[in-house]
């Protein structure tokens, strides 16, 4: 198992925006952090059924436990944008579940 120390990452909070006409959301992310946190797990699977082949890469990261990360947030690591898809208090930090869509190559 790699664990990676004091890698750091972003947070952004996402939310939406009515334009004056109530047709559209506008996505509007603001930066809620900068934070040092430490990778505990790395999972890559790939959907066999999409062309060009797409890989699912979830993470498990652990931050501070009073860090305010909320389930929906996103979050920045190593210049790829994550989802927060699960937040899980432990002891002393809080472990964070995220996910993300990579397209690979056509071989």
């Amino acid at each position: 198992m790699n664990h990676r120390f004091k890698t750091p990452i972003a947070v952004y909070r996402v939310g939406s925006n009515r334009d004056g006409d109530d047709l559209f959301n506008d996505r509007k992310s603001g930066k809620i952090a900068d934070l040092k946190c430490h990778i505990i797990k790395t999972e890559t699977s790939d959907k066999a059924d999409a062309k060009p082949v797409m890989y699912i890469v979830k993470k498990t990261i652990g931050v501070p436990k009073t860090a305010d990360v909320r389930v929906s947030d996103e979050v920045v690591l190593f210049g790829r944008r994550y989802l927060v898809i699960d937040s899980d208090p432990r002891r002393y930090w809080r472990e964070l579940l995220v996910t993300c869509e990579v397209k690979g190559n056509d071989r």
